[in-house]
């Protein structure tokens, strides 16, 4: 009887052994000592809350070329006369023209024309004043 406790015991040592947790002895009477496993609490792993990226809001618009009256003022220019002498002449104001690309923003709100050349409101009475 035993014999037959001792090798029951000895096998569930070995079978005991075998898993990768901590070891703790406990020893009997009888000068033998089994491996005690306690519960391990599972590893946590603390991660920061992970970080928002907003993606950017795409503008809404176009680019249209715009023709632009500009003042040039006067200034001293040196000419050069028949004779290849340098000369200050005064050069008068003029005006000249330039083209510049200028965003134009796309308003959601804001009425379109719908091709009348002026803006339609659908909640307006264009029946002038007469036969409601």
């Amino acid at each position: 009887m035993k014999t037959i406790a001792l090798a029951l015991l000895v096998s569930a040592a070995a079978v005991a052994t075998s898993s990768a947790r901590a070891d703790t002895r406990i020893s009997f009477g009888l000068n033998v000592s089994l491996p005690a496993y306690g519960v391990v609490p599972p590893a946590v792993d603390y991660a920061p809350p992970p970080t928002i990226v907003y993606a950017p809001v795409a503008p809404r618009g176009y680019w249209e070329e715009v023709v632009v009256k500009i003042w040039i003022p006067e200034r001293i220019v040196i000419a050069h006369n028949r004779w290849g002498r340098a000369e200050r002449v005064c050069e008068p104001g003029y005006f000249t023209y330039r083209t510049d690309r200028v965003w134009i923003e796309a308003d959601h709100c804001a009425p379109r024309s719908h091709g009348y050349g002026y803006a339609y409101d659908r909640n307006r009475d264009y029946r002038g004043g007469w036969n409601r």
